[in-house]
C-alpha cells in the first residue's frame, strides 16, 4: 500500500525562494519512491501564468495551485486544503513554510489519521507579533515531526517545545543539480568578484558587505560586488553605497527568470557572500541552500556567524566564517578565500556533495 502524502509549501518554483526550492527538491525525490505518492499545494507568486502551466506540466507529481485574491487570499488557501484533504485518503500531511503551518488546524478536522511533520526554515519560528508567535508556536506543537534545517533553527523554538525531544530532528538543506548546466555567458568585473544571491532584504545582509567595501577597496583596489535577486531594499542599498562613496564597486542585476541561470553566477565569482544578518521581526537565515549551490561549482563562502549559515560553511573548508558587522574580520575573510582558491576549489565542492538531496532525502523517509 501507498503512503499518500500532501505537502503544502508557502513557495514553489518557477517563483523565487529558497523554501520553494527545498519544498520542489523534496518532492522530487519522494515522487521517485515506489510506495510513496505526492501531491504539492503552492502559491503562483511572483511568475507568470504562463511560466506556472509550463512548470507543472512536466513536473513528476500533481501541483495544485492557489492564487492570491485581496481580501480573500487565506479563505481561498483553507477552502482549496479543506476540499483537497475531504476528498482524498492522504496518510501523510507535510508543511513547509509559515502560513502553510498554520493550515495543521484544518488538516486536523479533515484528516485527522494521518501523520503530519513541519519543517521549519527559521522565519516562521518567532514572528514580531506576539498573537501571530503564540499561534505559530502551538501549531508546531501539534505536528507528530518537528523537522529544522539546522541547529540554529531549532534553538529558536521555545523551552515546552524543546522539552519533548522524540519529535525534533535537524535536517539540513539539501542540494539538487538537475539543472546544473553552463552556459559561459556570464563574465563578473572585479578582483576578486564578489557575488550574493537572494532577495535584495536586510535579512540577506548585502548591506553589510557594502558598509565594509570603504575599507576592502583600500586592500583590494579592484574589488566588485555583484548582487542578484528581487530588487526589495535596492534603492535602500542604493542610497547607502552613494552616501559610502562605493557606488562604483557595486552592480545590481535584478532577478534570474529560471533557477538555472544561476549556476553560471556562482561559477563566475570568485567568493560568495552570505553576511545574513538577524532581524528584529524574527526574520532570520534557518540555513543557507545558496552556499551550497556556490560550493557546487567550487566558489567558497563568505558567511556570517550567529545564524543559520554557520551549519552551511565549513570554516576554511567550503568557506570562511564572520561576524557580519566587522570590517576587519571580512577582509580576513576575504584575504583568506583569495589566497587559497585553488586549494579550496574541491574541498567546497565535496562539502556540497555531503548535501545531495538523494542523501538528504532519507533522513525524510525515516523520519516519515
Amino acid at each position: 500500500m501507498k503512503n499518500k502524502i500532501l505537502l503544502v509549501a508557502s513557495e514553489f518554483p518557477p517563483g523565487p525562494g529558497g523554501i520553494g526550492h527545498h519544498a520542489w527538491f523534496l518532492a522530487k525525490e519522494l515522487a521517485k519512491r515506489e510506495l510513496i505518492h505526492i501531491e504539492v499545494l503552492c502559491p503562483k507568486d511572483y511568475a507568470s501564468e504562463t511560466d506556472v502551466l509550463k512548470f507543472d506540466e512536466v513536473s513528476p507529481f500533481k501541483i495544485h495551485r492557489f492564487s492570491r485574491i485581496k481580501g480573500i487570499t487565506y479563505l481561498l488557501r483553507i477552502f482549496k486544503l479543506s476540499k483537497l484533504l475531504f476528498g482524498n485518503s492522504f496518510t501523510h500531511f507535510i508543511s513547509s513554510g509559515k502560513f502553510a503551518l498554520w493550515l495543521i488546524w484544518i488538516q486536523k478536522i479533515f484528516a485527522s489519521k494521518a501523520k503530519t511533520l513541519c519543517i521549519l526554515h527559521g522565519s516562521e519560528v518567532n514572528l514580531s507579533n506576539n498573537l501571530l508567535r503564540a499561534f505559530t508556536h502551538s501549531s508546531i506543537s501539534k505536528f507528530n515531526t518537528i523537522i529544522s534545517v539546522s541547529n540554529f533553527t531549532q534553538s529558536l523554538l521555545p523551552k515546552w517545545i524543546l522539552e519533548n525531544e522524540q519529535r525534533l530532528h535537524v535536517i539540513p538543506n539539501g542540494l539538487d543539480k538537475s539543472d546544473f548546466v553552463f552556459s559561459n555567458n556570464i563574465v563578473l568585473k572585479g578582483v576578486p568578484a564578489l557575488l550574493t544571491v537572494g532577495h535584495v532584504s536586510p535579512r540577506k545582509g548585502q548591506h553589510r558587505l557594502i558598509k565594509a567595501l570603504p575599507k576592502l577597496i583600500k586592500q583590494f583596489p579592484q574589488i566588485h560586488y555583484h548582487i542578484v535577486g528581487r530588487p526589495i531594499n535596492q534603492k535602500v542599498l542604493e542610497a547607502l553605497a552613494r552616501k559610502l562613496g562605493v557606488e562604483s564597486q557595486i552592480t545590481f542585476h535584478g532577478s534570474v527568470k529560471q533557477h538555472k541561470d544561476l549556476w553560471d553566477y556562482y561559477r563566475a565569482a570568485d567568493i560568495f557572500v552570505l553576511l545574513s544578518e538577524n532581524q528584529p521581526n524574527g526574520d532570520v537565515e534557518g540555513f543557507g541552500i545558496v552556499a551550497l549551490e556556490a560550493n557546487a561549482c567550487g566558489t567558497p563562502v563568505l558567511g556570517a556567524m550567529y545564524c543559520g549559515v554557520e551549519e552551511a560553511v565549513k570554516q576554511k573548508e567550503s568557506g570562511f566564517l564572520v561576524d557580519g558587522d566587522n570590517d576587519d574580520e571580512i577582509y580576513q575573510g576575504i584575504q583568506f578565500c583569495v589566497s587559497n582558491q585553488s586549494n579550496l576549489q574541491q574541498k567546497c565542492i565535496d562539502w556540497a556533495e555531503q548535501h545531495n538531496w538523494s542523501r538528504i532525502s532519507e533522513s525524510f523517509i525515516e523520519c516519515l
